[in-house]
């Protein structure tokens, strides 16, 4: 069983109306909440942030802007490829796609070309980094800091969303869920709900985790390239053990929730993948659904091995 297939099924079913209605109903007050209290704290924030901006050397808060202003560039040039093929091509591709492998095939592309973009800028970095580097000598060490300083605390605030709409997300789980196994798995029986593996305090105990982390590391939010390994493989670690656990309490027993645990290789692997999806705003939104329909197919697929052995 590949992972690739793994993923190419679960891409497909996030992308079905029952997942995008759940997503939207969880995720989209959830943000508009998230975004009132930043509204109302935004001062206080950029006030804590601010202080802790002031111990930063210019030199790495200039390469922190750097990279901040480099990555909208390369968001846009993602978007604008991407709109590009698709308005010359995209006649020819409706007529040889049906529409279900359309939509995988717009989000394959979108990813190959946000990955060809990103080796760009990897092999290119000196030239992007001193053309942006040359914008930011522009403005005055005030006006970077406070810059920098408002990133930051929107970071704060981003990552309260992310978390919550992680841990909010969990009692939706069985709904959604349940209609794929139908689906797919017509021959899976439920595990009986006192049998079930435990699930929810993980989520807690890994929250809690999580915020240490992040309070430990925020220095190394400063260092390009490294800041953003550090927030996935944070929001990776958030989900990995909790996501896990809520879809194999549901479908496995606990020895072969044991035998399961054994491929951590393989659960990082598809936390790390679901994580990357909140990177991109809005499409953050369906991130936890997304994760949980990745371990949903993995579980599933791998339990049949295991009895079959």
């Amino acid at each position: 069983m590949k992972t690739t297939e793994v993923v190419l099924r679960s891409i497909k079913d996030t992308l079905s109306w029952n997942v995008i209605k759940i997503a939207l109903l969880t995720g989209v007050p959830l943000a508009i909440f998230w975004f009132g209290v930043a509204w109302f704290l935004w001062d206080p924030m950029l006030s804590f942030t601010g202080k802790f901006i002031g111990w930063v050397p210019f030199s790495i808060l200039k390469a922190n802007g750097a990279f901040l202003l480099g990555g909208f560039v390369w968001f846009a040039a993602v978007l604008t490829t991407f709109a590009l093929i698709v308005s010359i091509f995209n006649m020819i591709i409706i007529r040889t796609l049906s529409p279900e492998r359309y939509r995988v095939f717009s989000i394959l592309l979108l990813l190959f070309i946000a990955l060809a973009w990103t080796v760009f800028a990897f092999l290119h970095w000196d030239l992007v980094y001193s053309e942006v580097s040359k914008v930011l000598t522009w403005f005055p060490f005030q006006t970077l800091e406070k810059g920098v300083a408002a990133m930051l605390a929107a970071l704060i605030f981003y990552n309260l969303f992310i978390v919550s709409l992680a841990v909010i997300t969990l009692p939706f789980h069985k709904s959604f869920l349940q209609k794929l196994q139908l689906r797919d798995y017509p021959d899976t029986v439920m595990i009986d709900k006192h049998e079930r593996v435990r699930f929810f305090t993980v989520i807690l105990r890994d929250t809690a985790v999580f915020f240490g982390l992040l309070l430990v590391l925020f220095p190394l939010m400063f260092v390009p390239f490294v800041n953003i390994l550090v927030q996935v493989f944070l929001w990776a670690w958030l989900i990995k053990e909790a996501y896990f656990l809520s879809v194999a309490s549901l479908y496995a027993t606990k020895e072969q929730v044991e035998q399961l645990r054994i491929h951590q290789f393989v659960l990082w692997g598809l936390a790390f993948i679901g994580s990357m999806l909140n990177l991109i705003p809005v499409i953050n939104i369906f991130a936890p659904f997304f994760v949980q329909i990745l371990f949903f197919h993995w579980v599933l697929l791998s339990k049949s091995k295991i009895i079959k052995s």
